[in-house]
């Protein structure tokens, strides 16, 4: 998500094991980047199974795929695909079947991006940047009927409720304030009903919720538990948090300098996947697939390849 959140707002202003039986139930999608260019995988929780699921259509090398979410039955997966035109970056969804095949382009952009499927699967949310506004539309699963949701501010990241009936997401007041001040909303399918998420505002970005709809992962910047730089404009370090969907309960899981992002969570709600790096060498390792347990604990690293953009588990039953 960090890319391309940083080019979305730009351009408006200019591995160890979890157990076999994790493993044989579901698998978690991930852009993976070789170079400057990103492409969809899959694999299974336990590190094996490694799958590549699209070759990016492009001969600059930069860009690519990113931001995967599964659709519902677990067949398909939807995506965005950034294929740069001489710097300019150029952001459509795409589809692409779970178990590989060809990728169908679904929205012509040019900034369209973080898609999220309703449960259903007969809708996916996702954010458009129009002029000044990146605002949450909906289409149909074949990518027609396009419909704003909401255009009231700069509005990101919206993750569909497991009940079908809300979307959260996240809301920065003014272009001209840090990430850090992203706010979490809740949102009816009308936009009749936009709330913030509980009482207090919650602060963060990349909300996920829970299986059961009763919790939403998120990522927060709000601990400035960064690692040293040496430039000014290094972004924040993320630290994965989880708060319940009526505001209650707020719990940091993560404490780490590294920059832990994409929260996503297993089938079970037992635990929750994210990417967790560093963005300059000097500072440490490069981003990694890792789970904790949804209540607390030690990490695990998924895998041993680095590079992970944002890592979406599947349904259960996908193989």
């Amino acid at each position: 998500m960090r890319p391309l959140l940083i080019a979305a707002l730009s351009a408006l202003l200019a591995g160890g094991a979890q157990g076999a039986g994790s493993a044989a139930r579901s698998r978690i999608a991930f852009g993976l980047e070789q170079g400057d260019l990103s492409s969809i995988y899959t694999v299974r929780p336990n590190g094996s199974g490694l799958r590549r699921l699209t070759v990016p259509p492009t001969r600059q090398q930069l860009g690519g795929d990113s931001g995967p979410v599964w659709s519902p039955s677990g067949h398909r997966i939807v995506f965005e695909r950034n294929l740069t035109y001489w710097g300019s970056d150029r952001f459509r969804l795409a589809a692409v079947p779970a178990a590989g095949g060809l990728s169908r382009q679904l929205t012509k952009g040019p900034y369209d991006s973080m898609p999220t499927f309703s449960p259903n699967g007969h809708r996916i949310a996702f954010v458009r940047l129009t002029g000044a506004t990146l605002s949450l539309y909906t289409i149909d699963r074949r990518g027609r009927h396009a419909a704003r949701l909401l255009s009231d501010g700069l509005d990101i990241s919206p993750a569909w409720s497991p009940d079908g009936k809300t979307i959260a997401f996240s809301r920065l007041a003014d272009p001209a304030l840090p990430i850090d001040q992203a706010t979490l909303y809740l949102s009816d399918l009308k936009a009749s009903h936009v709330r913030p998420l509980g009482d207090a505002q919650v602060k963060g970005v990349s909300p996920s919720w829970s299986p059961d709809g009763r919790r939403i992962a998120f990522v927060s910047f709000a601990d400035h538990n960064d690692p040293s730089c040496p430039a000014d404009s290094c972004p924040p370090s993320g630290e994965i948090y989880v708060v319940g969907a009526d505001g209650t309960g707020l719990t940091r899981l993560t404490a780490s300098k590294a920059d832990d992002e994409h929260p996503t969570w297993s089938p079970d709600g037992s635990r929750i996947a994210f990417a967790s790096g560093f963005e300059l060498q000097s500072q440490g390792h490069a981003s990694w697939l890792v789970t904790i347990p949804s209540g607390g604990g030690d990490p695990t690293r998924i895998g041993r390849f680095s590079d992970v953009l944002d890592p979406a588990w599947s349904p259960a039953g996908v193989r």
